[in-house]
């Protein structure tokens, strides 16, 4: 049998228990006065006032069990990069409350205002066969039956459908609903001998080294910097330059992140071909499926990205005649590029 309160039994458990109770005690607050709680998770994440494994709690517990908004969960036929025009539809809609849940490859939940661009800029894209769950809550309490069309209506602009009677969600005379204020904070917890000291902060990180110069592709701009959220950088493209992207280029590329890998533990690359994310790279090599010409696409994902452009040369490089170079190294040790 599962002892559901295990989680208590220790101070460190019981102390991290406390801090979400309060932190969704004051979202609460300000959902209660019309907030919407994408708004309040974005803020959150930025101030780092939140973990990414308690969005899902959160949803669940103040969308889905407590305020019982509607819902509904598909999987995305293709991939979605144009959200000028679902913002700007959704935006009208001011008798409903929206929230879209993302289930990022990368970043995890990332919960939505589908209103608000800068939300929308933060995952980069959306991609074909990944999760969403969609929920709408109406404003009055009269307005509910729009609910379920609302979700329908949201799907179609997500899947690149038609749709029709949107004007019905929005009414003039009903006043704005307020804006995300500072998020809040869980309470300290109430001090007693069992309670355990803050961690100490962490050390400023080190300046990146000056990169030699060298022959390669144009470097990549700046990824995004907003706050202190988990971000992640556009899709890199690297075409293949030997004639087949071979074992020899497989073996390269895993030396090459396991390098980058090893430098920036909290960051991670994800690798994309022919629309998909790549699991395995292994999976690569297969004699004449990448071929020259081909284009391979990488993404990094972390809360301070660093050494993108360096990253990409050496993958170029990889997926050259020149990839030799990246598999000598002992047997049991890792290149050191970065």
């Amino acid at each position: 049998m599962i002892n559901e309160y295990a989680s208590l039994s220790t101070r460190t458990g019981f102390n991290k228990s406390l801090g979400h109770f309060r932190l969704v005690s004051g979202i609460l607050e300000q959902i209660n006065q019309g907030t919407n709680l994408a708004d309040l998770i974005d803020e959150l994440e930025k101030s780092k006032k939140v973990e990414k494994q308690q969005i899902a709690p959160i949803l669940n517990a103040l969308v889905v069990d407590r305020m019982q908004y509607a819902s509904l969960s598909f999987n995305l036929p293709a991939n979605v990069q144009s959200f000028d025009p679902i913002r700007e539809t959704t935006a009208k809609w001011n008798r409903l409350d929206l929230i879209v849940a993302y289930h990022h490859p990368q970043l995890g939940i990332c919960a939505i205002n589908p209103k608000v661009s800068a939300q929308w800029e933060g995952v980069q894209e959306l991609s074909r066969e990944e999760l969403l769950v969609l929920y709408a809550k109406a404003v009055r309490p009269e307005d509910a039956a729009l609910e379920a069309d609302a979700l329908e209506a949201l799907r179609d602009l997500l899947t690149g459908h038609d749709a029709r009677g949107l004007e019905r969600f929005n009414d003039p005379a009903l006043v704005a609903r307020p804006k995300a204020v500072a998020a809040p904070a869980p309470a300290p917890a109430p001090a007693a001998p069992a309670q355990e000291a803050a961690p100490a902060a962490a050390p400023a990180a080190r300046a990146e080294e000056a990169e030699p110069e060298q022959a390669a592709p144009a470097a990549p701009p700046p990824p995004p910097t907003a706050g202190g959220k988990r971000k992640v950088t556009p899709k890199y493209s690297i075409q293949v330059t030997n004639e087949l992207f071979h074992n020899g280029n497989v073996e390269a590329w895993k030396n090459i992140l396991a390098s980058y890998k090893a430098k920036y533990a909290g960051l991670d690359v994800d690798v994309f071909h022919d629309g998909q994310k790549v699991n395995n790279i292994n999976a690569l090599f297969k004699w004449g499926k990448v071929k020259h010409g081909d284009v391979i696409l990488f993404s990094v994902a972390g809360d301070e990205i660093k050494g993108v452009a360096k990253l990409q040369r050496y993958l170029f490089e990889g997926a050259s005649i020149r990839f030799g170079q990246f598999l000598k190294k002992d047997v049991n040790k890792l290149l050191n590029l970065f």
